[in-house]
């Protein structure tokens, strides 16, 4: 796995992205899609694509690290401030999975990320510091089930 040893060196690399909110409360950290474009070749298999990011069922959002769902803003009708501010974070573990609940997809490709200030921003609002107990990630790839 080539890609992945690849991956691991980018481990100590500081990052930033601006936070976004939708119009439906859903709350990112906007990112460069440029980092998905370098990083998608990596992984060494045939059937993988880039993630359906620009789709409007999903936001039509772009390259982003989901940081508070739309439910969780809107049933604590939380007011979020920070909007347009900049966070940084480093990349860590490169995983994938088998999607539960994202049925069109048969394997997912992401980085986990690694930010203490995200995790502040979410306690800010009385919120677990992880999202449904995970790890930030960014999305790089997707496999479609045929």
């Amino acid at each position: 796995m080539n890609w992945y040893k690849k991956a691991q060196k980018l481990k100590e690399v500081q990052l930033k992205g601006k936070l976004k909110m939708t119009d439906d409360g859903f709350v990112y950290l906007e990112i460069n899609d440029d980092l998905i474009k370098g990083l998608l070749p990596m992984i060494d298999e045939d059937d993988v694509k880039k993630p359906p990011y620009e789709q409007k069922q999903y936001n039509s959002v772009g390259t982003h690290v989901s940081v508070m769902y739309g439910d969780e803003v809107n049933d604590n009708d939380l007011k979020i401030q920070e909007v347009g501010n900049e966070y940084n974070f480093k990349l860590g573990d490169f995983k994938s999975v088998n999607p539960k609940g994202w049925d069109e997809m048969k394997k997912v490709y992401f980085l986990q990320i690694h930010s203490e200030e995200l995790e502040k921003l979410r306690k800010k609002y009385d919120l677990p510091a992880k999202l449904n107990g995970h790890e930030f990630h960014i999305t790089i790839g997707v496999e479609k089930a045929k």
